[in-house]
């Protein structure tokens, strides 16, 4: 007798004993020995929504204004619903969830187009705003725009559908995908700021009291002669934020302590930096302390000044600030660094983003600047004839 109509007279034929049934992954699931049901589900990964208001105690409509943010739920019926979609792995259907809730789910994040190559900072800020996003059941897009045409573009991509809102890193003080954006009224958050962010929502690295740091710890090492080495003169040029607000914080910092400054554009390349050490090298009064705001730049400085017979931190000091946190480990000697929170800053940029989409937060009420960690190396001493301490005899007999 087959299995069909052992079927129809009563006895159980096994799954995947069926003519032309193949054991999918739901058959699998809700067969398996020894296992719960919802376990099975997971093992599968064909959760559905019942199975998650049935996890969560919860009525099938509360999962679905969960996702769409539709109407409000209770922050802890919220989370209820968030576990179980985590415990179940229950992937809701984008399209489905998009047209219910005429969204799509998407945070845009967009940079200009660099001639030079990403920083590792810009990668960690990546890498934070997926995470949240993520974890409110959102997608990241990265786009890269040119920068004549970012604007129209960002205001498209929004308006089709194809994002919900968008983060805008790299941002240069006189950003145009900012006023686009605004005469838009669009939702967007920067990684960055304009020169007037009044009411815009932002995160960004305090680059006036970063650099001030940095130029007072030379300064407290009995260093009075100390450059500044920032990014590239193109950049300062496109008044891209951090080259302008660095060298910004250095002049304000050496003029706060009656120092002359001496500041440099260096493009980002080891082969600048080691072009630029031979520059030090040859002025005749070279410095005995160097903040360095360029990572490539960094790598070869530290080479070319040891070239010149420079020895790091004997005869010159050397720090990096706003620095990614693995530099220092990829010089000789280990360079001190600032380290810039990156990861943090794209977490907040997304979770200010979301803020503004689903609970209609002012976005002048999301904005935060952050301060980085010092990584301690071993480029930094005491300015050559000061003590330990720092102190220049000279100093010393006036006190």
């Amino acid at each position: 007798m087959s299995a069909r109509s052992d079927a129809r007279s009563g006895s159980r034929a096994q799954v995947g004993q069926w003519p032309g049934c193949f054991r999918c992954c739901l058959c699998a699931a809700r067969t398996a020995p020894g296992r719960g049901y919802a376990d099975r589900i997971e093992e599968a990964g064909m959760a559905t929504m019942q199975d998650v208001a049935r996890r969560a105690n919860v009525a099938v409509s509360t999962v679905s204004y969960t996702l769409s943010g539709a109407r409000p739920v209770a922050p802890e019926t919220a989370r209820r619903v968030r576990a179980a979609m985590e415990e179940l792995n229950y992937q809701p259907n984008a399209m489905a969830r998009g047209l219910a809730s005429h969204r799509s789910h998407t945070l845009a994040m967009t940079f200009p187009r660099f001639d030079t190559a990403m920083g590792e900072t810009v990668f960690e800020i990546v890498r934070g705003a997926q995470h949240e996003a993520a974890r409110h059941g959102y997608s990241l897009a990265v786009w890269p725009l040119e920068e004549t045409e970012a604007g129209a573009e960002l205001v498209a991509l929004v308006r089709q559908g194809k994002a919900d809102g968008v983060l805008l890193v790299e941002v240069e003080v006189d950003d145009p995908r900012v006023a686009a954006l605004k005469r838009a009224r669009l939702p967007f958050v920067m990684v960055g700021r304009t020169a007037d962010p009044t009411g815009l929502a932002y995160v960004d690295i305090d680059f006036e009291h970063t650099v001030d740091d940095a130029v007072g710890e030379l300064y407290r090492l009995g260093h009075r002669r100390i450059a500044f080495i920032g990014r590239p003169a193109s950049q300062a040029e496109t008044g891209y934020g951090p080259a302008v607000r660095g060298r910004q914080g250095y002049l304000r910092a050496m003029n706060n302590r009656a120092l002359e400054p001496l500041a440099f554009h260096c493009d980002a390349s080891p082969q600048a930096g080691q072009a630029l050490a031979r520059e030090l090298a040859a002025l005749e009064e070279p410095p005995t302390g160097v903040v360095v705001m360029n990572d490539m730049a960094a790598l070869g400085l530290l080479a070319g000044l040891q070239a010149q017979g420079l020895r790091v931190p004997r005869d010159i000091s050397v720090v990096g600030a706003v620095s990614s946190p693995t530099l220092g480990a990829m010089t000789t000697p280990a360079l001190t660094t600032t380290h810039a929170p990156g990861e943090r800053m794209g977490a907040f940029a997304a979770r200010a983003l979301l803020a503004i989409l689903d609970e209609h937060l002012d976005p002048a009420d999301c904005h935060q600047l952050v301060t980085c960690s010092v990584v301690e190396g071993e480029s930094l001493g005491p300015a050559p004839g000061a003590d330990l301490e720092g102190n220049h005899p000279r100093e010393k007999s006036s006190s």
